[in-house]
């Protein structure tokens, strides 16, 4: 009997005991998330033995920032060198990937070729240790969340990474789009032993030394473009604050937890399904973009711009990245960011929605021209869905910031319900479109 005087221990504690009384069929996997050291797994394993779980849970590190990336391989070196936790697992390891919390850490382009690398490290590693791996991934339902067709998805995993199986969340709006109507359920789930079959017995080409060589320096550069713009910067942190409506994503019925981890005024602190939600209601999609223009300028110059255009051509990773690049273009409407500022922002803050404007234009420019033409044109099909979409979204785009500006008064007290309703409306018609 273990006796606690922290209130988190104790719910640690309590968790395990009530784990312990369940039947086989209620458990599934304990994933640790922030997994930054094999301690995180070891300990997890060892309150399972001291509280009598007698079907142990398979315990899965979930790597979520870049350094958490960057780190995995030797994480699970360290766990692989024991032989008794080999045997334990009975030579099989689960090991989940983060993307909204990676994007959010250092950006888009970034956290994707981290995210690959590890797939590529912890697979030799797993080779070598005779152990068999297979992956979840924690994608979200957006592209600043890993969102994207299952089918390029999957081939733009790393080659032997979808082996005949593989792990995906679906979660939030997602569910009720994919699976609320009994056709398009089964069509999706369809889609998913397709894309798994064809991923597996056609898996795409290892990267050409060139490919990753440039695929690394423009990794590194939108990194520093990305943290450079959200952290150096207070007047970010305000405009963030101020200009969208985050505040409001706490009221609406989207999930258990808060938009903040602590009350603390900065990106960190900030949970990054609300980071990515609220970027979307504004229409900037700042989350699937920001530090990729910079990124995108280096590898255009004619030193490099074969080896790009090889890449886009014939490499799925990277032509799925670009591809969800111009899906994201085709949704953001800077012109509807200006409204928000006009009812919202100060002189200060509509600089610096100057200045990320200013840099998705760069994007814009540069994706025309990088792109193979037939691959423009191939896209522009799909997008006209968007173009009907977003006539009906704009009328709630203009309906929120004045929703919000009038919340803010305190002389509204009478009318704040009205308000409330309105702006959560709002915010759900637009997630909807």
């Amino acid at each position: 009997n273990f006796q606690f005087k922290d209130r988190e221990n104790l719910e640690v504690w309590s968790t395990f005991k009530a784990l312990a009384s369940q039947p086989k069929e209620c458990l599934g996997a304990y994933i640790i998330s922030m997994t930054s050291s094999a301690s995180d797994i070891l300990s997890v394993i060892l309150l399972q033995k001291e509280a009598n779980i007698k079907d142990k849970l398979r315990v899965v590190p979930l790597f979520e920032t870049l350094d958490d990336l960057k780190n995995g391989n030797k994480v699970m070196s360290v766990l692989y060198k024991l032989y008794w936790y080999r045997n334990m697992i009975n030579h099989e390891q689960e090991i989940m990937i983060g993307y909204s919390d990676s994007s959010k850490d250092a950006g888009k382009l970034c956290a994707g070729w981290n995210q690959y690398k590890l797939q590529e490290e912890t697979l030799a590693l797993s080779k070598k240790f005779k152990v068999k791996l297979s992956f979840f991934h924690g994608r979200g339902g957006s592209a600043g969340r890993g969102g994207g067709p299952i089918q390029a998805t999957l081939r733009s995993q790393p080659p032997g990474s979808v082996n005949g199986k593989i792990r995906i969340t679906d979660q939030g709006e997602v569910i009720q789009q994919k699976y609320g109507y009994e056709p398009l359920a089964k069509y999706n789930l369809c889609s998913y032993i397709g894309a798994v079959t064809d991923a597996t017995l056609d898996p795409p080409p290892v990267p050409k030394k060139n490919w990753r060589s440039l695929i690394s320096k423009m990794s590194d550069i939108s990194k520093n473009s990305y943290r450079k713009n959200i952290n150096q910067s207070t007047d970010f942190i305000k405009y963030f604050k101020t200009v969208t409506p985050h505040k409001a994503l706490g009221k609406l019925s989207i999930g258990s937890r808060p938009s903040k981890r602590k009350n603390v005024d900065n990106i960190k602190s900030l949970r990054a399904i609300p980071w990515v939600f609220a970027w979307t209601q504004i229409r900037l999609m700042l989350p699937a973009w920001l530090g990729s223009a910079e990124a995108l300028r280096y590898s255009y110059i004619r030193q490099f711009r074969e080896t790009l255009y090889d890449m886009e051509r014939n490499w799925p990773f990277f032509n799925s990245m670009m591809d969800m690049l111009d899906m994201v273009i085709s949704k953001v409407d800077p012109e509807i960011s200006k409204i928000y500022e006009h009812y919202l922002a100060n002189k200060s803050l509509k600089r610096v929605g100057k200045k990320l404007r200013f840099q998705f234009a760069v994007i814009k420019e540069l994706n025309q021209k990088i792109t193979p033409k037939e691959i423009l044109n191939s896209r522009k099909q799909f997008r006209t869905t968007i173009i009907v979409r977003s006539i009906y979204s704009e009328v709630l785009n203009i309906i929120q910031p004045i929703a919000i500006k009038k919340l803010k008064k305190k002389n509204n007290a009478r009318n704040k319900k009205y308000l409330n309703d309105a702006l959560l409306t709002s915010i759900a018609g637009i997630s909807a479109a």
